[in-house]
């Protein structure tokens, strides 16, 4: 059964045709395709984990830019791509994996605050390394639960160690290295490692850190269930267990919507859904069913245009604890092809 159009593509690419005489001339080279904005945001994972080994001395600059860069790229091809991989391709590293997810939350929010392009890349960079100076150690705290002293100490050194490493490898960028600083800065004074507050946090770096906030809470860990992704924005909008700025919260929640892409929902009519893009409004998200309003598991997604009645959002849904794993490619086509 085909499912998606990119299973159309490879079918036009690789067709065998019955009945065709052979020939023995050379095949055509195939034309260059350009990379889906899943399989670039997968890409940009596994470059940030070979530049995260560099030794000292190595130049990581130009190549975490460009990183940053592919990150761009993906979310400006399909942002509710970019948004859903955070939720739903949850595979590799933890500590890369949620590094690129905060870059791709921070580029999407950060064009909706018209943040310069240079102030884009730089913020991307930023959400990119901000936990370079604690990557080994961010993968072991997935299994604790509670920290001890001894860890308490290591987690809140790690802005400054990060700032060291990347400049011991060639960065010299003040702002990009501010916001690997001070992203655990907090506008009320409570956060580290200086105790900053208000105006003394650059708005790039108070992105970032609402960026870090949302994409942790939303990532499961040895210790604790993911966050249902509105209850996690719900938090950052009533300021719970962590302090930050309450207009940029707000601009934050906006653009990722109060359903972002890859969550699970119940319709209206009782079947599940997932949501692959944001609406109009923000509790108008384009979705598609995943089962029957009878519960039953449909082979292949229904794309729902937004009936206001059957097909509205009743609830949101943990689509692992249900059992309703579904691939990307089968949402959203050729640009969650890999």
């Amino acid at each position: 059964m085909i499912t998606s159009a990119s299973q159309i593509e490879k079918l036009e690419r690789h067709a065998l045709w019955a009945g065709a005489t052979p020939t023995h001339e050379p095949a055509a080279p195939e034309p260059d395709r350009n990379p889906s904005p899943l399989s670039l945001i997968l890409g940009a994972r596994r470059q940030l984990q070979l530049l995260s080994a560099a030794p000292v001395g190595d130049e990581v600059s130009t190549p975490l830019l460009q990183v940053a860069a592919t990150v761009q790229r993906a979310c400006r091809a399909n942002a509710d791509v970019a948004l859903a991989s955070i939720l739903m391709h949850r595979e590799g590293s933890y500590a890369i994996r949620h590094s690129v997810n905060a870059a791709i939350a921070c580029q999407i929010a950060g064009v909706a605050m018209s943040f310069s392009a240079a102030d884009l890349s730089t913020v991307v960079a930023g959400a990119l390394t901000m936990n370079f100076g604690m990557l080994d150690l961010q993968q072991r705290l997935q299994e604790v639960g509670e920290l001890n002293d001894e860890q308490r100490r290591d987690v809140t050194g790690h802005c400054e160690r990060g700032v060291d490493w990347l400049r011991q490898r060639g960065v010299g960028d003040e702002r990009w290295l501010e916001i690997v600083r001070d992203h655990h800065e907090r506008p009320d004074g409570s956060g580290y490692p200086a105790k900053k507050s208000g105006d003394a946090i650059h708005p790039l770096t108070q992105l970032v850190s609402l960026a870090d906030i949302y994409c942790a809470r939303v990532s499961s860990r040895a210790c604790r269930s993911a966050m249902l992704p509105n209850v996690a924005l719900r938090r950052l909008f009533l300021n719970e267990g962590a302090a930050v700025n309450e207009h940029h919260a707000a601009l934050f929640i906006k653009t990722v919507g109060i359903y972002p892409p890859g969550t699970g929902v119940r319709l209206h009519n009782g079947s599940i859904a997932v949501v692959t893009r944001r609406g109009a409004t923000d509790r108008n998200p384009r979705v598609s069913s995943i089962t029957t309003q009878d519960g039953l598991r449909i082979g292949a997604p229904i794309r729902r245009h937004g009936d206001p009645t059957a097909h509205a959002v009743t609830e949101v849904v943990d689509l692992d604890e249900l059992g309703m794993n579904v691939s990307m490619e089968a949402l959203w086509g050729s640009d969650a092809a890999l």
